[in-house]
């Protein structure tokens, strides 16, 4: 069942299988726990979030109705949780300023041809502010569409397109420092 698709699996969590659960637990939970990372600094309260995240696609899995994929889906309901979760403890996540402006930043190829040494790279990424953290890693670790981080974010296309460019600035100057 390994090989089946997320929606294919979905549909048999739906049904309540329990095994096609732990294969999503499975291929997503890491994801999800850096993703939630991001919003939660404490890694307890940050896994607190992956789970209730997962009983969730678990209660809802037969509303699922693909408008997204099941990937964004889960990414939504875990990102709604760590900002209730915020919002819980009064700390408030601000949202950066729709801004177009055009992405003449290197391509995520060029920087990572140009330094091959992916510590490095994690290291410059963990220096990234919460949004660009965000941005970079479910673009380009999570290898998510700028339209499902929009999506996730709950923020226009826009505006996660000015997070990727910035970031993409950002990694490349904390890269040439460390070179």
């Amino acid at each position: 069942m390994t090989e089946l698709s997320d929606k294919r699996v979905l549909e048999k969590v739906a049904q309540g299988d329990k095994s096609a659960m732990r294969i999503l637990y499975d291929r997503h939970a890491p994801g999800l726990r850096r993703f939630v990372e991001n919003w939660i600094a404490n890694k307890n309260d940050a896994a607190d979030v992956v789970h209730e995240t997962m009983l969730d696609v678990w209660r809802s899995a037969g509303r699922f109705e693909g408008r997204s994929a099941v990937k964004s889906w889960m990414y939504s309901i875990a990102r709604n949780k760590a900002v209730d979760r915020n919002r819980r403890g009064a700390r408030t996540v601000l949202d950066e300023p729709d801004v177009e402006t055009p992405d003449d930043a290197p391509n995520p190829e060029e920087v990572m041809q140009s330094f091959q040494d992916a510590a490095r790279v994690r290291a410059c990424v963990e220096k990234l502010s919460g949004p660009h953290k965000t941005a970079i890693q479910l673009a380009f670790f999570e290898d998510l569409s700028y339209k499902e981080v929009a999506e996730i974010e709950n923020c226009p296309v826009g505006t996660i397109k000015t997070r990727i460019m910035h970031a993409k600035k950002l990694l490349m100057h904390c890269l040439s420092q460390e070179a």
